[in-house]
C-alpha cells in the first residue's frame, strides 16, 4: 500500500520540540511567523529537556562573570559564550513570567553551590521546581496559547534541497517525514528551517541493565539530517562525561549535587576524588569526577553514590529538582541516604546523552546552508559550554527563532520535486518490506562495539569501533521494521550510526586527550597542535573531509587564556603515561 503523501506549507519549520526547539517555535511566532513545529514523538514530553535535572545554570546581576566562564574549557567561542551567560538571566525572567517555577530562599532565586557543571568555587544554577518535566509542560502551553502549529509522532528524516540533492549545492526548502502512526508521508515546505533535534544519546543496556527514565528517542537525527545535507559540521568529539548507574540506565543528572552532601566512595568507602582535588581549571568537577571513577575501576574496584550526608531539606531539594532521577532510585528498592548505589562513567563524547557538536552556526544561527538554521544541541552553538545544559539550549534557541523568522520575511516558499519527496519518503518505509535483520540485532552489535572502545581508549580501539560501525551501515538497508513504531527506531538506528562513526573520526583526527577524550596512546592535552575547532562536511562523492581552524591565543578572556604547548592530561598526572585500558 503506498502512504498518503500531506503537505504543509509554514514560513518557519522547527524540527525538534525539545527545550531548543520550543523556545525558537515561540521566538518565531512573536515576531510574526507562522510557525510549524515537528517532533517524532509528543512535543513537551520528549527529549533530554523532559528529563533534565533541573538544574538551570544561569548569571544573576551582580555576578563575576569571569566565575562562570571558569571550567568552560578553550575549545569555545568566547565571545559567545559572555553574551549567552548574560542571556540566561533574561530567559529565565521570561520563563517565570509563564510560570516557570525555581527554588527560592528569602525571596531570591537559590542557587546551590557548584552543581550543574558550575565552577566549583561559585553557585551558579537555578534549581527548576519539578525538574524538566514540569518547565516543559508549561513551555508546551505558551508554544500552544501562542497559535505554534504543532505535528507530533513525525520522525523527520531527511532535509528537503532546492536541487533536490543529498549532500545538496543549493539551499534548504524544508524537510519530509512519515507518521509513527498512519500510512502518511508529510511533506513540509518552508521559508526557513530550524534544526533543533536534539543531540545524541545511543541507549543501551548493559548485562543485568535495565532501562528507567532514560531518554532513548534522542538518537543524533538532527546531526544526522544535517550531515547528509552537506551542512559544515563543528567539534563533534568534544563532549562531557557522566555517571550512570551500573544497575539501571537512568537519566544522568545526580552528579550535578555532589556539593549538596552526596559523595563518590569506592568499595571501601574511601572519597574517589582523593587523588583528584576539589577544583580544576580547564575542567568542572562533573568531568574529574568521571575521571576518578574511571581510575578507580580501572584498579578493579566499583565506585558507590554515598548519600548517608544528606539532610532531610537536602532530600527534599533533590525530589523538588531531579525527581525522575530520584523515583528511579525508589523504584529499584534504595533509600538514597540509606544505600549505596553503584555507578560507572560514562563517555558522552561516543555514547553518552551528549555530544558537544553540530552544524556550525553563525551569531545569527545560520548553518552553511541557507535556510537552514540550528539551535541546542544540534548546533555547535554549545561549544559555548561543553557541557550540555538546559538555559544554554533555551538561551540558544530564542536567538535562532528570531533569526529564523527574519530570514523567512525575506524569502518565499518553493516547491519540492516530486522526484525528490518520491526517492526520501521510500527511502525510510521500505524497512517494512525489510528481508531479515532486526533492529536488535543490529543496535546490539553497535552497542558492543561501543563497550569494547571503553571509557580510556586507544587509535586502535576507536579504529576497531568505528570499523565495525561502517560494517553495520553497510547492511542497514536489510533493516526489517516490524510496524511503523518499529520503524522509527530503525530510522533513528541509521542516525546514530552515521553520527558514531563522524564522531569516532574527530576521535582518530586529534591526536591528543583533552576534556572526556581520554586516549593513552596520546596522553597530553596539546595546545600547540590542536588549539584549534575541528570542522567537517559531507563532500558529494559521499567522503567526510575533516579541517582545522585555529583559534587564536588573544581570543581567550581573563585567566582563562590556554597555556601554549602540551600538558599532560589530568587523568594521566595521576596514573602515568600508559595504562591499560584493558582492566
Amino acid at each position: 500500500m503506498t502512504d498518503k503523501i500531506i503537505y504543509h506549507q509554514a514560513d518557519v519549520l522547527v524540527v525538534g520540540g525539545g527545550a531548543a526547539g520550543a523556545m525558537a517555535a515561540i521566538r518565531a511566532k512573536e515576531c510574526g511567523a507562522d510557525v510549524l513545529l515537528v517532533d517524532k514523538s509528543i512535543f513537551g514530553a520528549s527529549g533530554c529537556a523532559a528529563l533534565a535535572s533541573g538544574a538551570y545554570i544561569t548569571y544573576v546581576p551582580g555576578d563575576d562573570i569571569a566565575i562562570h566562564l571558569s571550567g568552560r574549557g578553550v575549545l569555545v567561542n568566547q565571545t559567545q559564550a559572555i553574551k549567552a551567560i548574560y542571556a540566561t538571566y533574561d530567559v529565565l525572567k521570561i520563563l517565570e513570567s509563564w510560570g516557570v517555577r525555581f527554588v527560592k530562599e528569602n525571596g531570591e532565586i537559590w542557587r546551590g553551590k557548584g552543581f550543574s557543571g558550575a565552577a566549583a568555587s561559585g553557585g551558579l544554577a537555578a534549581g527548576l521546581i519539578g525538574g524538566g518535566t514540569a518547565m516543559m509542560k508549561v513551555v508546551r502551553k505558551e508554544a500552544l496559547r501562542r497559535g505554534v502549529r504543532v505535528l507530533n509522532r513525525t520522525p523527520i528524516t531527511d532535509l528537503l534541497t532546492s536541487d533536490g540533492q543529498l549532500p545538496t549545492a543549493g539551499h534548504v526548502i524544508g524537510a519530509i517525514g512519515f507518521s509513527g502512526r498512519e500510512e502518511e508521508i508529510h511533506v513540509c515546505q518552508a521559508k526557513s528551517v530550524l534544526m533543533c533535534a536534539g543531540g545524541f544519546n545511543f541507549g543501551y543496556k548493559r548485562p543485568g541493565q535495565n532501562f528507567a527514565g532514560m531518554p532513548l528517542d534522542i538518537t543524533s537525527d538532527g546531526v544526522a539530517m544535517q550531515l547528509r545535507a552537506g551542512a559544515v559540521m563543528g567539534n563533534m568529539a568534544v563532549g562531557s562525561k557522566y555517571l550512570q548507574s551500573m544497575e539501571f540506565c537512568c537519566a544522568p543528572g545526580i552528579e550535578h549535587f555532589t556539593t549538596m552532601g552526596t559523595g563518590w566512595v569506592n568499595q571501601d568507602g574511601v572519597d574517589v576524588m582523593r587523588r583528584f582535588g576539589e577544583s580544576e581549571t580547564e575542567f568542572t568537577r562533573r568531568l574529574s569526577l568521571g575521571h576518578a571513577v574511571a581510575l578507580e575501576m580501572l584498579e578493579g574496584g566499583t565506585v558507590f553514590l554515598d548519600g548517608s550526608r544528606l539532610t532531610p531539606d537536602k532530600v527534599r531539594l533533590l525530589w523538588d529538582v531531579i525527581p525522575i532521577i530520584m523515583q528511579t532510585f525508589d523504584n529499584a528498592g534504595y533509600e538514597i541516604t540509606r544505600d549505596r548505589i553503584p555507578y560507572i562513567p560514562v563517555n558522552a563524547a561516543t555514547y553518552g546523552s551528549s555530544h558537544g557538536g553540530g552544524a556550525v552556526v553563525n551569531e545569527k544561527s545560520e548553518t552553511s546552508l541557507p535556510g537552514l538554521f540550528a539551535a541546542g544541541a544540534s548546533s555547535d552553538g554549545m561549544n559555548i559550554s561543553p557541557n550540555l545544559n538546559l538555559s544554554w539550549c533555551m538561551v540558544l534557541g530564542w536567538w535562532a527563532g528570531e533569526h529564523a523568522a527574519n530570514y523567512a520575511k525575506r524569502t518565499s516558499l518553493q516547491d519540492v520535486g516530486k522526484e525528490q519527496i518520491a526517492g526520501l519518503s521510500q527511502k525510510s518505509i521500505k524497512h517494512l518490506n525489510g528481508d531479515g535483520l532486526t533492529f536488535n540485532e543490529v543496535h546490539s552489535k553497535a552497542a558492543q562495539a561501543l563497550i569494547d572502545l571503553g571509557v580510556i581508549t586507544t587509535d586502535e580501539k576507536i579504529t576497531k569501533a568505528r570499523n565495525s560501525l561502517l560494517d553495520l551501515l553497510a547492511v542497514y538497508d536489510k533493516v526489517k521494521a516490524q510496524d511503523r513504531h518499529d520503524l522509527v527506531k530503525v530510522v533513528g538506528l541509521r542516525n546514530s550510526l552515521e553520527a558514531l562513526t563522524v564522531i569516532l573520526r574527530y576521535l582518530l583526527h586529534r591526536q591528543e586527550s583533552r576534556g572526556s577524550v581520554i586516549n593513552s596512546d596520546h596522553p597530553e592535552t596539546d595546545n600547540q597542535n590542536w588549539l584549534t575547532l575541528t570542522k567537517s562536511n559531507m563532500e558529494p562523492n559521499g567522503d567526510l573531509k575533516l579541517w582545522d581552524d585555529p583559534i587564536p591565543h588573544e581570543k581567550f578572556y581573563l585567566h582563562y587564556r590556554p597555556k601554549p604547548g602540551k600538558s599532560m592530561h589530568p587523568f594521566f598526572k595521576v596514573v602515568g603515561r600508559h595504562v591499560d585500558s584493558q582492566k
